[in-house]
């Protein structure tokens, strides 16, 4: 996982789900379906996204970054490996473009204010964040939510038979799914709604070639 970020925003659980189904709306795929999330990144976006690419990369070009955002959050570039394992079927290779998303929905130009979880000057504040404030767990819970026909309780066996996942991606994904079933989280209407008119906005200019920049959240 990237560098963590604590944000000013935190989002509970029952919200992060809202977003994935209001995303699995625009689509019309219904919540006991696959997310066929590079189908959506290089199609289905455009509808509604026009100037959003993505942009696949050389591995040797990636610094040892598996995808990112960039800067002005128009796209996601992600490593060629990586691209071509999500376009072969491989759940983690789509988990990552689906985290990638997840920043874009949730935290590019969002004007949050943002802390660094290793910066020593932040410790106070960070003191008084929980996970909900984490950009990663946000992120992460957003990318599960959306790939994942969350209405079929989940067995560690039946991720690795249907998504082909090792033992520990398994018991990630399952304990992740359980832990939000169990929570009793508020559900906020409002972050749903403001989360997805992100997604409706348009970007002014997308070059042909795009010159792009590391972002913070990756």
């Amino acid at each position: 996982m990237a560098r963590d970020l604590y944000i000013s925003k935190g989002l509970s659980a029952a919200t992060i789900e809202g977003i994935a189904k209001a995303t699995r709306s625009l689509c019309d795929i219904s919540e006991d379906e696959d997310f066929d999330i590079l189908h959506f990144l290089e199609v289905d976006i455009l509808r509604i996204f026009p100037d959003f690419y993505l942009f696949v990369e050389e591995d040797f070009h990636m610094d040892g970054s598996q995808a990112f955002v960039t800067e002005d959050s128009t796209g996601i570039v992600v490593a060629e490996s990586v691209y071509n394992d999500a376009r072969a079927g491989l759940f983690y290779a789509r988990k990552i473009l689906a985290h990638e998303f997840g920043h874009v929905l949730l935290h590019h130009n969002r004007g949050y204010e943002t802390k660094h979880s290793t910066r020593l000057g932040y410790v106070k504040q960070l003191a008084k964040m929980d996970t909900f404030n984490s950009a990663e767990w946000q992120a992460d819970t957003y990318a599960i939510l959306l790939l994942l026909p969350t209405k079929h309780r989940w067995s560690e066996a039946e991720l690795r038979q249907k998504y082909k996942i090792s033992v520990n991606q398994a018991k990630f994904v399952a304990s992740r799914i359980e832990s939000i079933r169990r929570r009793s989280d508020t559900y906020s209407r409002e972050d749903v709604i403001s989360v997805l008119e992100t997604i409706k906005y348009s970007c002014n200019v997308r070059a042909e070639k795009p010159e792009y920049q590391y972002s913070f959240f990756a």
